[in-house]
């Protein structure tokens, strides 16, 4: 490095901070790891100053401002997720850290939206637990193996009805009744700012799901009207759908003890004879000590996620355990090849109805919780499924989980 970048380096470190680093050669990596984040941040400065100044005739003035602005932001996220990397749990311990288990619930309904029809209720439960575990081989054949490391099981139901319910034989061109039962096993790894979920899903669409019966008995008991045509349901079928999202973390503005603003874009894909879409999406969240997770999911898709990772905080290495909260906001796009409950049977004729391709989702979350609990409400927009109909839906989530 010629003279004046060394200089212009050892300049950046005592500007941003290295200068507050002492302990002399035993101290070196953290001086290091502290330059190395200081360069992070003057980078975009540089950048800016050079791209600014720069003659370029040719180029529009506003041109040029972008092409500034998209570098800083680049950089500033680069050094957001170094930052949420210091003072969090990055995942290397993954071997020696104590296990953490977690259990949870999660109920879906409509009833909040004044609503009864198409996705009309959903429950699932599930156990998780970080650390060593009989899925460690097949772990470290994945690529994104190295990290954090939850395994989780689940059960999940989710309802399907019609508009009117009141019809014995329904509308052949409204969503059909339809219901499903499934057991999840998810392989999770978060590493840093990094979340790779994969989960495979096995269970049975149609009367042996239960569905009906549940909801028949439910509304007995609630004194709310009877739907009248389980008999025209999607008939039974055994599914077998696989699952994959990834996530990335970036911490916008704050720090992990106190206010902070967060983005979390996700993309993900499912593929079997239950369900086969593609989607895209970003979560943004703002609160005071939120926990160290990857958002939310969908009970229909990955439904569970890693428990917040444990957050350092001082010298000391105490764990955060006051009260912390956050409210979300997210939207997605699906693209939709297949669904069962729209599509109908795979291998026999059953109610169906043409599905939309694209159905967009937008939410709003209230998140609270501390180092043994996390309880989430989510109000979930979803637009049209099928075509026929106004098939937007609205509903209410609610999610409790419990560590241990």
């Amino acid at each position: 490095m010629p003279s004046f970048g060394r200089a212009a380096a050892r300049k950046v470190c005592y500007i941003y901070g290295a200068k507050g680093q002492k302990g002399g050669f035993g101290n070196m990596g953290r001086i290091r790891e502290s330059c190395t984040s200081s360069v992070a941040r003057a980078v975009p400065l540089f950048l800016w100053a050079g791209l600014a100044r720069a003659p370029v005739p040719s180029a529009p003035y506003a041109l040029r401002l972008t092409l500034c602005a998209c570098l800083a932001v680049a950089c500033l996220g680069s050094g957001s997720a170094h930052a949420a990397a210091a003072d969090g749990w990055t995942g290397a311990e993954n071997l020696t850290d104590k296990r953490l288990w977690s259990f949870g619930i999660r109920w879906e309904n409509d009833t909040i939206a004044n609503h009864d029809r198409f996705y009309t209720n959903g429950a699932a439960l599930w156990l998780s637990h970080t650390g060593e575990s009989w899925a460690d081989p097949v772990m470290d054949w994945l690529p994104w193996g190295q990290g954090r490391r939850t395994v989780t099981y689940s059960l999940s139901q989710a309802i399907f009805t019609p508009e009117d319910t009141e019809r014995e034989v329904p509308d052949p061109t409204d969503r059909p009744y339809a219901g499903v039962l499934t057991f999840g096993l998810g392989l999770h790894v978060d590493r840093d700012n990094r979340y790779h979920g994969f989960k495979l899903i096995l269970g049975v669409v149609g009367p042996w799901a239960g569905a009906g019966e549940v909801q028949r008995e439910v509304h007995r008991l609630i004194h709310s009207t009877i739907p009248q045509g389980w008999d025209s349901q999607v008939h039974n079928e055994p599914v077998v759908n696989l699952a994959y999202e990834h996530r990335r973390k970036y911490r916008v503005l704050g720090r992990a003890d106190g206010w902070a603003v967060e983005a979390i874009p996700v993309v993900g894909f499912m593929a079997g004879n239950l369900l086969t879409q593609a989607q895209v999406g970003a979560q943004v969240r703002l609160g005071y000590k939120i926990p160290d997770d990857f958002g939310s999911s969908q009970l229909r898709g990955m439904n569970e996620l890693p428990p917040p990772r444990p957050t350092r905080t001082g010298s000391s290495g105490s764990w955060l355990s006051t009260l912390g909260f956050y409210v979300q906001g997210g939207i997605a796009g699906n693209l939709v090849l297949q669904d069962i409950t729209l599509d109908g049977n795979t291998f026999k004729d059953s109610p169906s109805v043409d599905k939309e391709w694209l159905v967009p989702v937008a939410g709003l979350s209230l998140g609270v919780g501390n180092r043994r609990f996390l309880a989430v409400f989510t109000y979930v927009f979803q637009g049209d499924t099928f075509k026929g109909h106004a098939s937007a839906a609205q509903y209410g989530s609610l999610r409790f989980s419990y560590f241990f």
